[in-house]
């Protein structure tokens, strides 16, 4: 089974402005997360 992973909120930031810039799915793809990390 798969640990939730926490995230620093600067970190949180930085990955919603990305994905604002250049959308969800190819934000996820270029840092290594799942797309419905962005989601939750």
């Amino acid at each position: 089974m798969s640990e939730n992973k926490q995230y620093e909120n600067e970190y949180k930031v930085q990955v919603v402005k990305l994905a604002k810039k250049i959308g969800a799915v190819k934000a996820a793809n270029e840092l290594q997360i799942p797309v419905n990390t962005l989601y939750g």
